[in-house]
């Protein structure tokens, strides 16, 4: 006895659910001229055929494997698969079980049916693929962005003789533009990239995605040439092919790897500059001064406390000053300065460190800080959640429209009235995708009880540690950055010998605690002054 199993599965925005109903009636009309006994039915409603696992698929192929059918029957070869392996091996998994796959448009599938039907489907994906890349490069050539659009610029809405959007214009926003240039010179100036995101919260400016402020989003990746500090359209000149994507065949996902320099497509467009050229020049000989060397070559600043201290006097630098002590270099080297105190290293960081200690450990500050952080990274992952299902959901739509595409033409259209759509479909997914993978993924904005905990631990003894470990210094001192501004060296508002030390900060680097190695401070020793946390 004949039994079939019908399966059906349409992935593209043009077309509705209806279609797998139209499919099974087509799939029910065969059967019954053919005397087959229909045993089930299975569909996978809008999602592509180059997908591996799919509800439907799946269960159909379990039922032919369970020996409840002996016929898979499915509308075109295309509608089980468009991925060459995965034809195959569906195919072999179905012969082995002495079952058969019979379609409307190619009858009794054969080897020759699997191995033509899926080369054409491969061929054409590559083919396609190569269209839109050379497309894009005679976008990018004449002028125009390939991609979604940057920060700093807006869109240029404008028609072409024949009524179509003429796509990739861009003009300069100077509201956002004011912001990029500052960026850039703030970075020129030293600052860092987590300490230019902190002030641009604080201010409450928004950032290109109408959320917080990341160092990520600042520094980038200078391989992926990403991020604002790396984007070239900043200094005029449009960059395309930066980086080539890849399906894993064993995972299925996208992988991104950068491109050789010899592989970028340039071009000029002057009128776009927002960064002069000795600006982006400074910058980026600080960004390679850090990026081309290894780290374990990179200079470090050898104590702890370098570059934090202050005279509370004058207001210069507290340097060393010979014999490992801490003094005013005004006073040691212009007489300009009364305040002749001095501190040893080890005191130093014996009384900051007990400070750190006795302030990050006060229960109120914690938890203060994690209700706080709790609502930020509520809000965070909210906004997240909404912008990740969207974009995904145009992506989604675009991947079932170009399937369509593929299926039009496999069937004989020409593929030459597709190309301009095909085109629009890429840059509008390269831009999708290019969001997505810049998304943060939530674990990154939780800071959970148990790292509190750890930090806790990491911190209790943390002077003892730091002298028997001195590589850790490196990375505390990282920390001590982000949670310090300043330490005041002053003499003693009592009369007596010795200094005092105030310390200027915040606990807004907490986030980082359980990224971090071993400690993290907050504070100092004889007075803290307030800033987010210190009170």
């Amino acid at each position: 006895m004949t039994k079939a199993l019908l399966y059906a599965r349409y992935s593209t925005a043009m077309q509705s659910a209806a279609s797998v109903e139209d499919q099974f009636r087509l799939l029910r009309q065969r059967a019954d001229r053919e005397g087959w006994s229909i045993v089930g039915e299975q569909a996978d409603r809008a999602i592509s055929g180059t997908v591996r696992d799919r509800p439907g698929l799946n269960c159909a192929m379990q039922a032919i494997e369970n020996g409840e059918a002996n016929i898979l029957l499915a509308e075109a070869l295309d509608r089980i698969s468009r991925d060459q392996e995965d034809l195959a091996r569906i195919f072999k998994r179905i012969r082995f079980r002495g079952a058969r796959i019979v379609t409307l448009s190619e009858g009794e599938v054969g080897s020759l049916h699997i191995g033509m039907g899926g080369t054409i489907s491969a061929v054409y994906v590559e083919q396609l693929a190569e269209k839109t890349r050379r497309g894009q490069i005679g976008r990018v050539e004449a002028g125009r962005i390939p991609g979604g659009n940057s920060y700093g610029y807006r869109p240029v809405r404008k028609l072409r003789e024949d009524g179509e959007p003429e796509r990739g214009l861009r003009e300069i926003d100077e509201d956002q533009a004011d912001i990029v240039r500052r960026i850039f010179h703030e970075y020129a100036e030293g600052r860092s990239p987590r300490e230019i995101a902190a002030r641009l919260n604080a201010e409450g400016v928004p950032s290109p995605r109408g959320g917080h402020w990341r160092a990520s989003t600042i520094i980038g990746h200078r391989q992926r040439r990403n991020g604002i500090l790396n984007n070239e359209l900043y200094r005029g000149r449009i960059l395309y092919n930066r980086q080539s994507f890849r399906k894993d065949p064993e995972t299925r996902k996208r992988v991104s790897r950068p491109n050789a320099e010899s592989e970028l497509v340039t071009a000029d467009v002057p009128t776009l500059r927002i960064v002069d050229e000795d600006l982006w020049k400074r910058v980026h000989d600080r960004v390679a001064s850090y990026g081309d060397r290894p780290s374990h070559m990179a200079r470090r600043p050898k104590r702890l406390m370098s570059g934090l201290l202050r005279c509370g006097s004058c207001g210069g630098t507290v340097t060393i000053l010979g014999a490992d002590r801490w003094g005013c270099s005004s006073h040691k080297q212009t007489g300009t300065c009364a305040n002749g105190t001095t501190i040893t290293n080890a005191v130093l960081e014996r009384r900051v460190l007990s400070a750190l200690k006795r302030e990050l450990l006060h229960p109120d500050v914690i938890a203060a800080y994690l209700e706080e952080l709790k609502t930020a990274a509520d809000e965070a992952r909210r906004e997240i959640i909404g912008q990740r299902a969207d974009r995904q959901q145009r992506l989604d739509e675009l991947q079932r429209e170009s399937d369509r595409m593929v299926d039009a033409i496999v069937r004989g259209v020409d593929p030459d009235q597709f190309v301009a759509r095909s085109h629009a479909i890429a840059e509008e997914r390269r831009s999708l995708q290019s969001d997505l993978d810049d998304m943060p993924d939530f674990a990154s904005m939780v800071a959970h009880p148990a790292a509190i905990q750890r930090y806790h631990r990491h911190i209790a003894d943390l002077h003892d540690a730091l002298a028997q470990d001195p590589d850790l210094q490196p990375s505390l001192r990282a920390i001590l950055n982000d949670l310090v501004e300043k330490i005041e060296v002053m003499p003693r508002q009592d009369g007596k010998r010795g200094v005092d030390l105030i310390v200027h900060g915040d606990l807004a680097a907490l986030l980082q605690i359980d990224q971090a190695k071993p400690a993290n401070p907050s504070d100092c020793t004889v007075k803290m002054v307030a800033g987010v946390g210190f009170e």
